[in-house]
């Protein structure tokens, strides 16, 4: 084959390898993942143990070999902890008639509009027999979500949702790259070529967008000097629907008030999914290069020279 046929050849390759990757990233979910620090938990309950009346304790208990924190609200009994083993018996023994009112902390991954429980099936059916009853994944978009106001504050929402867009936008010109660029080259279609080139370096604009929000929507926290209680349960027949970044409460609990204070122990790190993003924008870029580059030598070289 002629230099320019291994040309058209390297330029499908790479465009189907950038596209793969991208919407693997945007599709996948696990863009960040929450998880809580045990020690600062430990410290803040003692802290709380120590300063609050003793109608306002709260008592810490690990579940899971230490992957998840129960919080139970309002106990007369002095805060104690417990390391439990991640088997049916313990937990029966240990746990089973506790109807208290608590709270979960799990740990968790998200994508852009998915935010799930990173437990496995068989842990998440032995925490239901303590209360537990939140489903795997939540969508982001969800009207439950929108009452988070500590662990989502509002531009984190307006950022969320501006993310949300950008990856939509983003997965429709991939798509119709796909169908202009295929009509390009099957029809030697010079301007349909160049069109696809600019269809490419526009959707990897809209992925970094996304990518960028992603990245930094964490880095700024919500301060509310007024008031240190960030109603984060919902209430009513929804509170078992309610799932905000790592928090839950049992089904057991009407309504509570969970201390902003326990949320500062939530540790953000970002995954994958965020790594192939950014792989996916290089690859578009370059894939986008390509295209322009393809365009002029189609404009000298028909299909036919190219194929030969």
């Amino acid at each position: 084959m002629q230099p320019s046929a291994w040309f058209l050849l390297g330029t499908l390759l790479l465009t189907t390898v950038a596209t793969a990757m991208l919407c693997g990233a945007i599709m996948t979910d696990h863009w960040e993942h929450v998880t809580w620090d045990r020690g600062k938990l430990e410290d803040i309950v003692a802290r709380r143990r120590n300063t609050s009346r003793s109608h306002e304790h709260q008592s810490l208990e690990w579940l899971l070999d230490g992957q998840v924190a129960r919080i139970v609200m309002n106990v007369e009994l002095p805060a104690r902890k417990r390391n439990l083993k991640t088997s049916v018996k313990r937990i029966d023994e240990t746990l089973e008639g506790n109807q208290q009112p608590s709270v979960f902390l799990v740990p968790m991954h998200g994508g852009i509009w998915t935010l799930c429980v990173s437990l496995t099936d068989d842990q998440r059916q032995l925490l239901k027999q303590v209360g537990f009853t939140q489903r795997q994944c939540i969508n982001y978009l969800a009207p439950e979500m929108a009452r988070g106001e500590e662990s989502r504050p509002d531009w984190q929402h307006r950022m969320q949702n501006l993310s949300i867009s950008c990856a939509l936008v983003c997965l429709i010109i991939l798509g119709s790259s796909a169908l202009v660029g295929a009509f390009g080259v099957l029809k030697h279609q010079i301007s349909a070529v160049l069109v696809t080139g600019v269809m490419y370096l526009l959707a990897a604009t809209f992925a970094m967008f996304t990518l960028t929000i992603i990245h930094f929507k964490r880095q700024q926290s919500k301060t509310n000097k007024d008031s240190s209680v960030a109603d984060c349960l919902g209430t009513g027949k929804d509170v078992n629907n309610v799932l905000i970044d790592g928090v839950s409460p049992s089904q057991h609990s009407a309504q509570q008030m969970l201390d902003a204070e326990f949320l500062t122990a939530r540790v953000f790190t970002t995954s994958w999914s965020l790594d192939l993003g950014w792989g996916g924008v290089t690859l578009c870029v370059l894939a986008s290069v390509l295209w322009i580059l393809l365009s002029k030598i189609m404009r000298y070289s028909p299909l036919s020279t190219l194929l030969a």
